[in-house]
């Protein structure tokens, strides 16, 4: 716990204002983050029927395996992609890693359209999955452009709109394939679609994603440590030279390097040692190894956030099942429409709930995400305490159509919303954990992968345990709440032992404002017009 009477361990950012937020590249960042979902989720609706039209199965019935299999290959190659791509962040910075990633994104997206055999299929898949570990440097970025009073911001929005992706690429999928068929006698009834039914919401979903690299282009300055750095010191140069000009007898003082610093960045006020925390920041040879970043507290974070996604990810998997499932069994008998329906309304929840989140995180506690993180932890256990809860509605009540269900399942949508609340909680205490500037990409990096590997485990283990739940009737065929009740209150106990940053790496970058004012009409874009690079 932490003592309210040290130093050493009161957080930071206590009473402090909010600094202006950075909206014009988190914007940018945001219609990033939202192409990521839509590209994967894009051919959710139309993979079975491809497969079959395609020949790469003749009998419907084992089109399971063949599209599980392109739909978790893209899991896999994101996996294996996101120390590469955080490690080339480091290297050549971030914004030609998250602008280079989506655009092979929107290629793969196309290839996919336009694939005729499974083996282009698969390839088309791995393109996409290796290039989407740019998701990673996209949340580093988010880091380096916002500072802690105004990160909750960014990463709620990063949320909302990753929640917007998936909401707009299955609809995309399913209704603008086959476009011969929904809008025949036009331009889409022709020879080209029908040898290629499927392409038309690949080109809209690669279209998103163009113009998502368009906008990076022109809006998005590079936030990598030691670039920025560079262009402090060509500042710096150009003031001294300019200063040297104006009195060629030296009349007039020079100002010192920590004068100049402070008159770029707007601040007259750096405290004396700003300028060797800056002369020592961290350049590219200094990039720290993967192991070096590995500390008490990561471990400790990328282990909480593994029982985190976990238990959402296993208690999504579950819905669909558990509501498909006879009620006689358990479950509540929805037939596909109503699972839909239901799935669409949670998803509406989740997104207007997400608006609360910057409000609850400041009068909770805007020093850290920690308290948050810890309150939202506790919300799973009780999430998977209304499954049962349901069932048991769903028996006494003779179907899930009665006013006491209803309520339940209006309050289970709730719950669950806020406990959402946790993914963008564990974006921010990743930022505010990292020991350094320089090893900000890594620690993304290894965090990301404890969240990957957790949703390749959930939906195999989750669907496992709940079919043999109901075949071997252990605990009255609800062994797998128990299991899941288990996993969510040995996660949400973990969370307490979690410590809060007592530092913050943007103390290396001296004023943090350079970072986070790259929306132009707040201050200036990482350095003046004196340093020739523009917003």
């Amino acid at each position: 716990m932490v003592s309210e009477n040290d130093p050493e361990r009161t957080p930071l950012i206590q009473n402090e204002p909010p600094t202006p937020f950075p909206w014009r590249p988190a914007s940018v960042l945001f219609m990033l983050t939202l192409v990521q979902p839509l590209a994967f989720e894009l051919i959710f609706p139309f993979i079975n029927q491809m497969l079959v039209e395609l020949g790469v199965v003749n009998d419907p019935e084992r089109v399971g395996f063949y599209s599980g299999f392109i739909e978790s290959i893209f899991g896999v190659m994101s996996f294996l992609a996101i120390l590469p791509s955080s490690y080339a962040s480091d290297r050549i910075g971030r914004k030609p890693v998250i602008l280079g990633g989506t655009t092979g994104l929107a290629v793969s997206i196309v290839s996919f359209g336009m694939s005729r055999t499974f083996s282009s299929l698969v390839l088309s898949r791995c393109i996409g999955g290796a290039l989407g570990g740019t998701f990673t440097a996209i949340r580093t970025m988010a880091g380096e452009i916002t500072d802690r009073s105004n990160q909750d911001i960014a990463y709620s929005g990063m949320t909302i709109t990753y929640r917007l992706g998936q909401i707009i690429g299955l609809p995309l999928g399913g209704f603008l394939a086959h476009p011969e068929r929904q809008f025949p006698n036009t331009f889409f009834d022709g020879p080209f679609w029908r040898k290629y039914p499927f392409v038309l919401p690949c080109f809209v979903g690669a279209a998103f994603a163009l113009f998502a690299v368009a906008l990076g282009s022109i809006f998005l300055a590079e936030t990598l440590p030691s670039e920025v750095q560079s262009r402090k010191k060509l500042a710096r140069s150009r003031t001294t030279s300019v200063s040297t000009m104006v009195d060629g007898e030296l009349s007039l003082p020079l100002r010192s390097d920590q004068d100049q610093y402070g008159s770029i960045n707007g601040n007259h006020n750096q405290p004396s040692n700003s300028n060797s925390k800056l002369d020592h920041r961290s350049s590219p040879e200094e990039i720290p190894s993967l192991f070096s970043v590995l500390t008490k507290d990561i471990v400790a974070l990328m282990i909480s956030n593994f029982a985190m996604c976990l238990a959402s990810e296993v208690l999504f998997t579950l819905y669909p099942l558990f509501a498909f499932t006879p009620i006689k069994s358990g479950g509540l008998g929805f037939n596909e429409a109503q699972i839909g329906a239901y799935l669409s309304v949670r998803s509406v929840m989740h997104v207007a709930t997400m608006f609360l989140f910057t409000p609850m995180h400041r009068w909770i506690g805007r020093s850290s995400a920690l308290r948050l993180y810890q309150l939202c932890m506790a919300t799973w256990p009780l999430v998977t305490l209304f499954y049962p809860l349901m069932g048991f509605l769903a028996k006494r009540e003779e179907g899930p159509s009665g006013s006491l269900f209803n309520g339940v399942m209006f309050a289970f949508f709730v719950i669950w919303s806020f406990g959402g609340f946790c993914w963008t909680c564990t974006s921010m205490m990743t930022n505010d954990a990292c020991p350094s500037a320089a090893a900000l990409a890594a620690v993304n990096g290894v965090v990301q992968m404890s969240t990957i590997l957790s949703q390749a485990i959930a939906p195999a283990f989750c669907t496992s345990l709940f079919a043999y739940s109901i075949k071997s009737d252990l605990a009255g065929g609800h062994l797998v709440w128990v299991v899941c009740f288990v996993i969510t209150c040995a996660g949400s106990i973990h969370s307490l032992f979690l410590n809060e940053a007592t530092s913050d790496w943007r103390m290396e970058l001296g004023d943090h404002s350079e970072t986070s004012s790259l929306s132009g009409s707040a201050s200036t874009v990482i350095a003046d017009s004196t340093t020739g690079v523009s917003n």
